[in-house]
């Protein structure tokens, strides 16, 4: 284990894993073993065992009796009926936000939109989804309601599985991103107070961000 890293043994073995995805040098069903990465990180098994149970509630990971840890594979199916669920409560929940959001909220968000920029711009998709996924968390805590917020959450942690697997981010270049354009206009929406463009915004863009992942060949 590198003496640098400050994680706990078994968050440093999620951020590996999730790394290694990010990188796509572990793609979906590829095994994930566990005395490899003990004798690899020098990390006991318990602490990576217990890394792969969060990995799998995350959705990552598969623990399958008998066989072992795999990198998840999500169906087409699956992955069309989060995006449905999460385009209508996002959708609800903004139109809330929109009445509701603080200067210091909107503030935030313009600050992740330019750091959202930066990195894209170094590819740095394992932060892009952190920045990401507080842009939209901040939409949804401003809907001043917390089961808005709950599920909302649920189903960003499951679309960011989606993003790390099959998003084209390393091919896009940052100008042409999609996301960054539609977050910039859920922004301005927002900055507006038209709740019905704030809403139409947020339905669009769950839908585009769907559009383009490259979900050929998936079963």
């Amino acid at each position: 284990m590198n003496d640098e890293v400050k994680l706990a043994p078994e968050e440093y073995i999620c951020k590996l894993i999730k790394d290694r995805i990010i990188k796509r040098e572990l793609f979906p069903k590829s095994q994930i073993i566990e005395l490899q990465l003990a004798e690899e990180t020098g990390i006991s098994r318990t602490p990576i065992r217990q890394a792969l149970k969060k990995l799998s509630y995350d959705g990552l990971v598969d623990i399958i009796p008998n066989r072992g840890a795999f990198v998840a594979s999500p169906t087409i199916e699956e992955i069309i009926s989060v995006y449905e669920c999460k385009k209508v409560l996002e959708a609800a929940a903004i139109e809330k936000s929109c009445m509701n959001i603080t200067d210091e909220e909107l503030y935030r968000l313009e600050e992740l939109l330019n750091q959202g920029i930066q990195t894209h711009n170094t590819k740095d998709l394992y932060n892009f989804i952190l920045f990401n996924e507080e842009f939209h968390m901040i939409i949804a805590k401003a809907s001043r309601n917390k089961y808005y917020e709950k599920y909302i959450k649920e189903l960003i942690e499951k679309t960011n599985v989606y993003l790390i697997f099959y998003d084209r981010f390393m091919l896009t270049a940052t100008d042409e991103s999609a996301a960054i354009k539609e977050h910039f206009k859920i922004l301005d929406a927002l900055k507006s107070k038209n709740i019905e463009v704030c809403v139409e915004a947020s339905i669009r863009h769950n839908q585009i961000t769907l559009d383009q992942l490259s979900l050929k060949g998936i079963v």
